[in-house]
């Protein structure tokens, strides 16, 4: 079954991505129906595909090549879950959202080391944020 994220990352003809590598594959834990939508919208942008747990479930691949978390508490096992998660997926990068990191808190510096992300922005974030962060951690 295609995702609507498959289709949307499928390129302006139904063919395929326009360029040569296959479309990096998001996926996004734990975030509510709102935030996951704007996500999802602004990856499909970029051209990727956004699968959530069930769909990634449901694929026949379950590899990633990007894991965002959104942590509501990330003081109160925010380091325990993100290990589990990033045990889940250990070739991807996990990049965590909260609403309690401030603005301006440095991306990759000691927070996200302290949380065992590869990178920590504030939530809500920028479209540029995010999209920055991604092609930062998957070097696009």
């Amino acid at each position: 079954m295609t995702t609507t994220s498959e289709i949307a990352a499928s390129g302006p003809d139904g063919r395929g991505a326009t360029d040569e590598r296959p479309p990096l594959r998001v996926l996004v834990v734990d975030a509510d129906g709102p935030m996951f939508g704007l996500l999802e919208a602004w990856l499909i942008a970029d051209g990727c595909v956004v699968l959530d747990e069930h769909a990634l479930h449901r694929s026949a691949d379950e590899s990633v090549d990007l894991v965002i978390v959104d942590v509501p508490f990330p003081r109160q096992a925010g380091v325990d879950w993100i290990a589990r998660i990033a045990a889940r997926h250990p070739m991807a990068p996990v990049l965590a959202l909260s609403s309690t990191f401030i603005a301006g808190i440095e991306c990759c510096g000691p927070v996200a080391r302290a949380l065992g992300a590869a990178c920590v922005l504030p939530n809500p974030c920028s479209r540029e944020a995010l999209l920055g962060a991604v092609r930062r951690l998957i070097h696009t």
